[in-house]
């Protein structure tokens, strides 16, 4: 790799969870799970500030260039004066403390966490002047843009206007992992941990243009990679262009408008944990560590690039025009080409590496920008997977892991105590959902484990066979016939009984990793 990390005189010594340079200046901050939180100025590539505390940090945000917050994993909420390097503290969470965003709107300090609460501060008075309670799950991520908080739960982004907390639901087919708006607030995209990236556009003009796709086409054998998209981050230079940044350690650029693959950088030693650009986008800070998801996850030091990008220049629809940059001295790289009558030229430098930009355009195409390899679907499922990877840390009773390839439910998890690196030991006891037969397996907490989709559907029960087969009525008005009657003495007697006596039956229907089985009578109504 040629690109050069920050130097720091006290090098991160574990994780980082989250880069986020200032609002208007080229301070970056830095929070880590080694209890630091680092405030680096890119631009003299000095260290301002270094704040050590009790617990890992979770994530950090900024109210301006001399101020800023933390979450820690012991719960509590930290303010930083970056002047006088006094830190105070705003208030605690009952649980873990994961996410913490700042509102200059309304002077707020927005913040999230293991314990299913959102609550509300007084960034100034330190006091909590609201909370939202009725989270169904751990938020797994929260992004602010203006007066819109966006809230990722499971499957669902929960979007909270700020000035009334009227909320809007928007369910996706993928299990999200990070939620990002689209510049202006158009919209949002959110990142999945299959590897997948969905796009969804609020505003009325763009409602049908929302689209989704994979980062990585399928290899040779067929398969998708599925690698967590840990980070995405829209260029304030181009708001059509955003990166990615997923666990494998690959960034990439997309253009959003023609929704092309634009360049892939060089593959980073670590994971990607968190990605960041500048106020005028001009500078591009990419967080490269492991992240505490995979099993077999690379250990190398954790380290921050940062890659320069030059002012350009273009007629294309896509590109706006900006302010110059100050003065940097990398090589610069120009592509020129032409469509139609119009001869397009296009500047990009990115420094320390030096890579080439490819524009998006309908007559110029490479091998690594085709079509067929990464396939963009207007509002629909960019592949579904049988199960998506979760970390064992987060997976509570009653809800579901697959173990010895079994899909199965948690009855019972219990936590050992906390070893180096945080790898705690998870014991699972569990129930196939299909078989009802217990399951044990012993998971490091920071390790991930396979989680089955698993779905419930309801359907009206039309004639059962004598070979035990039934006969289901689905939504579309077509039959369903593949299905046998359940295992389960009573549910059994339940369903015959109510048949032979002429009642309308209604069914439920669960599916998981391939397998479907009547698991419920939902309904039982006299004959019409």
């Amino acid at each position: 790799m040629d690109a050069t990390p920050l130097s720091l005189e006290n090098p991160l010594r574990d994780a980082i969870s989250r880069v986020r340079f200032a609002p208007r200046s080229n301070n970056l901050l830095i929070s880590s799970w080694d209890n630091s939180l680092r405030l680096y100025d890119v631009e003299s590539s000095k260290l301002r500030l270094e704040s050590q505390g009790e617990a890992a940090l979770l994530d950090c945000c900024l109210e301006n260039d001399s101020v800023a917050f933390s979450a820690a994993s012991d719960g509590s909420i930290h303010r930083y004066d970056m002047h006088s390097g006094h830190k105070s503290t705003i208030g605690n969470h009952d649980d873990m403390a994961t996410f913490v965003e700042y509102s200059p709107e309304t002077c707020q300090l927005i913040t999230a966490g293991w314990d299913k609460n959102i609550i509300f501060w007084d960034a100034q008075s330190a006091k909590s002047v609201g909370h939202l309670n009725n989270l169904t799950s751990e938020p797994k991520s929260m992004y602010l843009s203006g007066f819109n908080l966006m809230v990722a739960i499971d499957s669902s982004v929960i979007i909270y206007d700020f000035r009334s907390l009227r909320k809007s639901v928007h369910k996706k087919d993928i299990r999200v992992k990070c939620v990002r708006p689209i510049l202006h607030y158009e919209g949002f995209v959110v990142g999945s941990v299959d590897g997948r990236v969905a796009l969804e556009y609020i505003c009325e003009s763009n409602l049908d243009k929302g689209y989704a796709f994979r980062c990585h086409p399928k290899g040779t054998d067929g398969r998708n990679r599925v690698e967590s998209v840990n980070d995405i981050a829209f260029s304030p230079l181009n708001s059509g262009s955003f990166v990615t940044g997923d666990n494998e350690g690959y960034v990439i650029m997309w253009d959003a408008c023609y929704k092309k693959r634009l360049f892939e950088f060089s593959r980073y030693p670590n994971s990607i944990a968190s990605l960041s650009y500048n106020h005028d986008g001009f500078l591009l800070a990419v967080a490269s560590s492991y992240t505490y998801q995979e099993a077999g996850e690379r250990e190398e030091l954790p380290q921050i690039f940062i890659h320069k990008v030059e002012n350009f220049q273009s007629e294309s629809p896509f590109v706006g025009t900006f302010r110059k940059p100050y003065s940097l001295q990398p090589r610069i790289l120009e592509t020129v080409y032409k469509k139609r009558t119009r001869a397009h030229t296009l500047h990009r430098l990115l420094a320390p590496t030096s890579y080439v930009f490819l524009p998006s355009s309908p007559d110029f195409s490479t091998e690594n920008m085709s079509d067929e390899e990464h396939h963009f679907e207007s509002k629909a499922d960019a592949g579904a997977s049988k199960t998506y990877p979760q970390q064992a840390g987060t997976i509570r009773k009653n809800g579901y892991i697959v173990i010895k390839n079994r899909p199965c439910k948690v009855v019972e998890v219990s936590t050992s105590k906390t070893g180096k690196h945080g790898h705690a030991k998870c014991h699972f006891v569990a129930i196939d959902i299909f078989t009802a037969k217990k399951l044990e397996d012993i998971v490091p907490s920071s390790h991930n484990c396979d989680v089955p989709h698993v779905s419930r559907t309801d359907y009206q029960l039309i004639d059962i066979s004598e070979d035990g087969f039934v006969s289901l009525l689905t939504d579309n008005g077509n039959t369903k016939d593949d299905l046998r009657l359940p295992t389960d003495e009573s549910l059994l007697t339940q369903i015959k009984d109510g048949f032979g006596e002429g009642k309308d039956l209604v069914v439920s229907v669960m599916s998981a990793m391939g397998e479907e089985q009547i698991c419920a009578l939902k309904d039982i109504g006299p004959k019409n």
